[in-house]
């Protein structure tokens, strides 16, 4: 069923539309298309680690007690679940750890709302070309992205995560893409996931429900695919509208034209980074000040008198809180408590959040000499400088070391090598299947563009019979 005589005339919703649903990959850049596959090898790695954890279990517990389907796998487990209760354990998966990856701009994790989506599609399709579902994911982080940076920074400020606002607009884009909508269903697609659009940022205090916003999100997306295939219909001028829609309810300031502007020369699926730290993306200049002073200076937990942290406004607001002990979450989402870690293993990886270090009291106690205030020099920079951090660490023998760092290992300004997220993937992936079954998930990755179907991929993520 066509809706192309049902949506608005020419607005940058439509635009947008229009472009989701006539991508192909034949017209993306290789590069582009590279950098997707290892953005859905990054993805996969935080998603089967993601499914280890207590959150993780007791999402899937509660989601098979009232969801008998079986048309879609839950990654790192023998569970199949309808395919939207896929995506959203799936995609609180990859999310459950703050491992996933970042499009620093929009402050969105895309893969881990994006790629659940685009892979429960495919599995209720029967399975999908390679190529149609790399085009997918890609959509999906080119509609997540764009979105997100017409709101920007405002949007966080305001309380909300982007995760879970931007996100099911990306899981929707990606599996429109996937079950062949066309431009006008697309805009419907778009308008439903709008209206599903949540997520609050109170939640990185402590709570387990900040993972379950990504899979929400993925959830939404494919909910709002399906229903835009079958003819419902959606808000046609979701970011124009000033009463009740996307941009305008949203945040306090926003500007429509990164929603359309470069569309198919300027990729923002290129432009996503991958985290080697397990915290979240503002704290990560800080580790690395940690690390370079470590690596110098030799300094010891016990060499601190105080740290002083000078960052963006809303760094502060997101992570420059004191830290009190409670969650996983709480440590995550805390640069006090990271810098106070960092400094005494010189490491912020799976290990440093383990119950017993989290409430440590020699870490606690060395979070209380971090102190973090918002740096107007670093505001007034603009949203690119959002993670710059300057540092000056204050020795109980009277000296002060100071670094600055604009951007870190792993973002987009610097990422990682093709052999680093490799070798991230096969660390996390490791954690749930045995390494031949490791290796297949990376092979069929890498081959994706060439595979007539994308089944293959989808079962290698379940664990084969006898994995570990």
């Amino acid at each position: 069923m066509t809706t192309e005589a049902s949506v608005a005339a020419d607005t940058s919703t439509r635009e947008l539309a229009r472009f989701v649903a006539g991508l192909t990959l034949d017209v993306i850049p290789a590069e582009v298309v590279s950098r997707a596959q290892r953005s859905l090898l990054d993805t996969f790695g935080c998603g089967l680690f993601g499914a280890t954890l207590p959150w993780s279990a007791i999402l899937r517990t509660t989601l098979g007690q009232v969801d008998d389907g079986r048309a879609c796998r839950v990654w790192g487990t023998s569970q199949r679940l309808s395919a939207p209760h896929a995506a959203l354990a799936n995609g609180a998966a990859v999310h459950a750890f703050e491992l996933d990856d970042l499009h620093k701009e929009s402050i969105l994790h895309a893969g881990a709302t994006a790629t659940p989506a685009a892979l429960a599609a495919a599995e209720l399709a029967g399975g999908v070309t390679g190529a149609r579902l790399l085009a997918g994911v890609i959509a999906g982080y080119e509609a997540g992205a764009r979105a997100g940076m017409t709101v920007g920074t405002a949007h966080l400020l305001q309380g909300w995560h982007p995760t879970g606002t931007h996100g099911a607009l990306a899981a929707a884009a990606a599996a429109a893409v996937v079950l062949g909508l066309d431009a006008g269903q697309v805009q419907h697609a778009l308008g439903i996931a709008g209206s599903q659009s949540s997520g609050l940022m109170a939640a990185q205090y402590s709570a387990m429900v900040k993972r379950f916003h990504a899979g929400r999100a993925a959830q939404s997306g494919l909910y709002a695919a399906l229903l835009a295939r079958a003819g419902y219909t959606g808000i046609t001028n979701l970011f124009e509208s000033e009463y009740g829609g996307y941009c305008g309810t949203f945040s306090p300031s926003h500007d429509l034209a990164p929603l359309t502007d470069g569309l198919g020369s300027r990729w923002e699926a290129g432009r996503v980074g991958y985290k080697p730290y397990a915290a979240n993306g503002s704290c990560h200049p800080a580790i690395e000040i940690i690390q370079e002073l470590i690596a110098a200076e030799g300094i010891t937990p016990g060499d601190i008198e105080r740290v002083e942290v000078r960052a963006s406004t809303a760094t502060v607001a997101h992570v420059g809180w004191a830290y009190q002990p409670g969650s996983v979450t709480t440590a995550q989402m805390n640069l006090p408590y990271i810098v106070a870690v960092a400094l005494t293993d010189g490491e912020v990886f799976t290990e440093q959040f383990q119950p017993d270090r989290i409430a440590d009291p020699a870490l606690v106690e060395l979070s209380r000499r971090v102190s973090v205030r918002a740096d107007p020099g670093i505001d007034a920079q603009g949203p690119s400088h959002r993670h710059a951090t300057r540092i000056a660490v204050r020795l109980t023998d009277g000296r002060v070391l100071e670094r600055e760092k604009l951007y870190a290992r792993g973002s987009a300004r610097a990422p990682l090598t093709d052999d680093e997220v490799r070798a991230k993937y096969r660390r996390l992936a490791g954690t749930v299947l045995g390494d031949r079954q490791v290796a297949l998930i990376e092979r069929l990755t890498d081959d994706l563009a060439g595979l007539d179907s994308s089944e293959p991929l989808s079962a290698a993520l379940a664990p084969a019979a006898g994995a570990r």
